[in-house]
């Protein structure tokens, strides 16, 4: 019985002491669980630190790391802190912001700016751009750490204009007054200046002196002195009423600064357009008749001169022409040729007349052989005695001349001429160095039976020009073309 009391203790003891190891071994691994899920957190604080472990971060872990540092002793941020999570979620960077005021042209305003920023990057953080030239005060480089006025002294251009030159000065601050005296310019009691000498300079100003000073100018044909308060030589020049035209030239240059003693000189210049008249000479045209003795002559018709039209550009200094330039020509009348006949010294039963190597003008001061010429082709004569004849109606004709001599016919239905007429009867193709383009003239035979009657010289005769006929006289058909074949006819010319 003993025995079995100390079994059933022994078994007992066995049990609760797997129990209690079981126990501790689940404690235990729930401790190691608990401190693996734990994070090192740091916040910085301008010249503070603070350190500490967080359980998993999760949402709004700024906000719980910023409240855990309170709790160690953070100060609450302001409106004008900030606070930046690192990339790492377990590092956080406080901004404290204080106040920046910055002086910049005698104007100061306030920014914010934050602990441990250098000054320079604060004035860059809030719109200012400085210059290498620009001096700050207190030092670019230095740190923020508390509330800092800032003065930024710029180093500012004036460009000052007198006595002929422009003079830059670099100041960083002052007034106009100042920046004379900083370039040696002092001011006569008639002298002006274009800015009042107690307003501020400003970067890139231009302050103008305007002197009393002694001129000459030289303009329509006389040189006068004068005593002018003016900078430039434009200024001068209508302070002194002188006026400019458009094209006159002026030396110096308007735009030049004026010195003591300066010598203007104005010239006036006037662009016109000229047109002028050139007459173009005519040729002579040389026809050999049988109706004169070799050695005499007569003109047939007269020549005319043409007339050519020149317009002109021409430029006038001070009313001398410097240059002249055609622009354009154009004939505005065609010379009219000259005929003139000479006497062969050959005497037939009537008057005849030919054409002699394509109407040239022989050489001057050779006379032609009797007979010279193709005497093969067919002589005209020429009657200048004017009278009257009657037509087919019996209407009394008056001509200046009659001209006899072999004509043909031709017939082109619906065609034009050479001239543009239209190709019908009562259009004769003619020569027009003998018979002008527009002559009127009434056509017959020498006899009177074929009546050809009245036409106009409207057309180039190819064979005309050849001299092979005196004319070819144009009808409807070719029918009437039959009538007139190859025949001597006569062209009595019209009034």
């Amino acid at each position: 019985m003993y025995r079995n009391q100390l079994r059933r203790r022994y078994l007992r003891f066995i049990i609760i002491s797997l129990i209690c190891a079981v126990a501790v071994t689940v404690c235990a691994a729930m401790a190691v669980h608990v401190f693996a899920q734990e994070i090192s957190v740091t916040v910085e604080d301008w010249d503070n630190t603070y350190s500490f472990s967080m359980g998993s971060l999760g949402r709004d872990s700024l906000k719980r790391i910023l409240s855990q540092a309170e709790s160690l002793g953070l100060e609450p941020l302001g409106p004008d802190d900030t606070a930046e999570l690192g990339e790492d979620s377990r590092s956080v960077l406080v901004r404290r912001g204080v106040a920046l005021y910055v002086k910049d042209r005698d104007e100061t305003k306030e920014y914010v700016a934050y602990k441990g920023d250098t000054i320079e990057a604060s004035l860059l953080r809030n719109g200012f751009v400085l210059k290498d030239t620009d001096r700050v005060e207190p030092n670019r480089e230095m740190t923020i750490s508390a509330e800092l006025t800032v003065e930024i002294k710029r180093l500012l251009r004036v460009n000052i204009a007198a006595d002929g030159e422009i003079n830059q000065v670099q100041m960083s601050s002052g007034t106009v007054a100042d920046a004379l005296e900083q370039a040696g310019i002092r001011l006569g009691e008639l002298d002006k200046c274009s800015h009042e000498l107690d307003e501020p300079v400003k970067d890139d100003m231009l302050v103008e002196v305007t002197r009393m000073i002694s001129v000459r100018i030289a303009a329509d044909g006389s040189t006068r002195a004068y005593r002018v308060s003016a900078l430039t030589v434009e200024e001068a020049l209508e302070k002194c009423k002188i006026q400019l035209g458009k094209e006159d030239r002026v030396t110096p240059l308007p735009e030049t600064l004026l010195k003591s003693g300066t010598k203007i000189t104005v010239q006036r210049v006037e662009t016109v357009e000229e047109t002028e008249t050139e007459e173009i000479d005519y040729e002579t045209k040389y026809l050999h008749t049988r109706d004169l003795v070799e050695g005499e002559s007569s003109v047939l018709t007269e020549g005319i001169k043409g007339k050519k039209e020149k317009v002109y550009q021409a430029v006038y200094v001070d009313g001398v022409m410097e240059s002249r330039k055609l622009l354009s020509e154009k004939v505005t009348a065609e010379p009219v040729k000259k005929i003139v006949l000479r006497g062969s010294g050959y005497q037939n039963k009537a008057p005849q007349l030919e054409f002699i190597d394509g109407g040239t003008t022989p050489t001057p001061g050779s006379t032609p052989e009797p007979g010279a010429g193709n005497t093969n082709k067919p002589g005209i004569s020429v009657n200048t005695t004017a009278g009257t004849i009657k037509d087919e109606d019996g209407q009394e004709v008056k001509y200046t001349r009659a001209i006899t001599g072999e004509c043909t016919a031709y017939c082109i239905p619906g065609g034009t001429t050479s001239i543009g007429l239209e190709a019908v009867r009562g259009v004769i193709a003619v020569d027009p160095d003998v018979i002008p383009y527009g002559t009127r003239m009434f056509v017959a035979s020498p006899d009177g039976k074929i009546v050809y009657g009245y036409g106009v010289a409207g057309d180039t005769g190819g064979a005309c020009l050849d001299g092979d006929i005196l004319a070819d006289l144009c009808y409807d058909t070719l029918e009437e073309c039959s009538i007139i074949g190859r025949r001597d006819m006569v062209l009595y010319i019209l009034e």
